[in-house]
């Protein structure tokens, strides 16, 4: 008797986590529904160097009709016709319907500071998430994408490429990748990351393309979070992780499968702290086609005979990639 009760309760509990969960996810839905009026926090700059535009020229160019601009609490259509430099100190974005294209929402806005009212954004239907924040060197925050639904998106490419400042992903944890097929140049240049253990569990698994996502993140020591990662659609891996410099264990890589891989030119270019390669040796690479520049400029310790199974030129791993 004792035991039926107790299985009762236990699925009497399941149900209530189950409805608490989809009362906090129709919750999430209705505030990024309702909200619709969002503030964005700009620092404007005197460097001849800073982007002071509100937003990139194709995310205007797709959502002219869809957005209208309070600049300085005056109401203004044309979003394309403003940045900075106009004596701006205060903007908010209103959106009239649904967005379903992010593509260069700041692209090299490097005036952007805080994005701390994009957790209102409703990205349910957006489709290309690509170049969102592509330059974006000032923002460094991104806790407000914690709860984005991205679950429709396709094209993840150059999102955070260049993102210099951002040192924490974590935000970024739970987000459903499922439907992503583009991760190319993902965080290119992001120089402060050091793990990226919020991806661990991410399904990549439609993945084609995987060129250059973590190219350039020079403190990046740790990618243990990729072991389990499903690659096996990916066919691009050219310069994945080029210029990680920090990054000396790549054994979370070992099983891996990449074969329908052709392409891995310049894959761990200029990982100068990369010596042992052991995890690459059972790699089916039968379907590649490009290998140079694969290991070139990585520790003069490096034993490329590790990967003599390959059946390939090793030397060609070794060249400079023809970039």
């Amino acid at each position: 008797m004792g035991v039926c009760e107790s299985k009762e309760n236990t699925e009497s509990d399941k149900d209530a986590i189950a409805t608490n969960i989809k009362d906090k996810l129709d919750n999430n839905k209705n505030n990024n529904e309702n909200k619709n009026e969002i503030n964005l926090i700009y620092e404007k700059s005197d460097d001849e160097d800073t982007n002071n535009n509100l937003f990139g020229s194709k995310f205007v160019e797709n959502n002219k009709d869809n957005i209208q601009l309070k600049i300085n609490d005056i109401s203004s259509e044309l979003i394309e016709k403003y940045n900075l430099n106009e004596g701006i100190n205060n903007v908010q974005i209103t959106i009239k319907n649904n967005l379903v294209n992010l593509e260069e929402m700041f692209f090299e806005v490097t005036s952007l500071k805080s994005i701390e009212e994009l957790k209102y954004l409703n990205t349910m239907g957006v489709k290309n998430f690509s170049n969102i924040f592509y330059g974006c060197t000032s923002l460094s925050d991104i806790k407000a994408l914690q709860d984005w639904n991205v679950l429709n998106g396709i094209n993840f490419s150059h999102m955070f490429h260049g993102c210099s400042s951002i040192s924490d992903i974590s935000s970024l944890q739970n987000w459903n990748v499922s439907s992503g097929t583009n991760f190319s140049h993902m965080f290119y240049g992001c120089s402060s990351i050091t793990n990226i253990n919020a991806l661990q569990i991410w399904n990549v698994s439609d993945g084609t393309d995987f060129s250059s996502m973590f190219l350039g993140c020079s403190s990046l020591t740790d990618i243990s979070a990729l072991r389990n990662w499903n690659v096996s659609n990916g066919n691009n891996f050219e310069g994945m992780f080029w210029g990680c410099s920090s990054l000396s264990d790549i054994n979370a890589l070992q099983n891996w499968n990449v074969s329908n891989g052709k392409d891995f030119e310049g894959m761990f270019f200029k990982c100068s702290s990369l010596s042992d390669i052991k995890a690459l040796q059972n790699w089916n690479i039968s379907k590649g086609k490009k290998f140079r520049g694969m290991l070139f400029k990585c520790s003069p310790l490096l034993d490329i005979k590790t990967l003599q199974n390959w059946k390939i030129q090793l030397d060609n791993l070794l060249e400079a990639p023809k970039w």
